[in-house]
């Protein structure tokens, strides 16, 4: 099968040698998508909001900027992988994640984790089966 990479423009460039996304057939692999996902420039140097909530929620809607680039939307991505780093934050964030998939009708794995920049909060990655 063809493997097609997906780098939408409306994201900034991705913070290492990866692609935001790889379709192979009709499934797409997304990567680890942040709230720092749509920004450009130095990856220390790019602008987060500080609480959970905020940084959940342009997660997600960069995650939705990628299903767009791929002819997808949001409803069709079945599995997510969510890193976070506070324990705490385990409700706001799936609070937020609802807002996103009010039919819960994906699978999700969750796991605690130091993440890049030591002010990031979350990260999560996707797959998707497209039309």
């Amino acid at each position: 099968m063809e493997r097609q990479v997906i780098n939408p423009d409306s994201l900034g460039e991705a913070v290492g040698p990866f692609s935001r996304a790889v379709r192979i057939g009709n499934v797409l692999y997304i990567a680890g998508t942040s709230a720092l996902s749509h920004l450009s420039g130095d990856i220390d140097e790019r602008p987060l909001p500080d609480s959970i909530e905020e940084q959940t929620r342009l997660t997600f809607e960069n995650l939705g900027k990628v299903m767009d680039a791929a002819g997808g939307r949001l409803s069709d991505i079945f599995k997510v992988v969510v890193l976070f780093k506070n324990r705490n934050d385990y409700r706001s964030i799936n609070a937020v994640r609802e807002k996103f998939f009010p039919q819960r009708d994906l699978i999700s794995t969750s796991f605690l984790a130091e993440l890049i920049r030591d002010d990031m909060l979350i990260e999560v990655e996707a797959t998707a089966l497209l039309p």
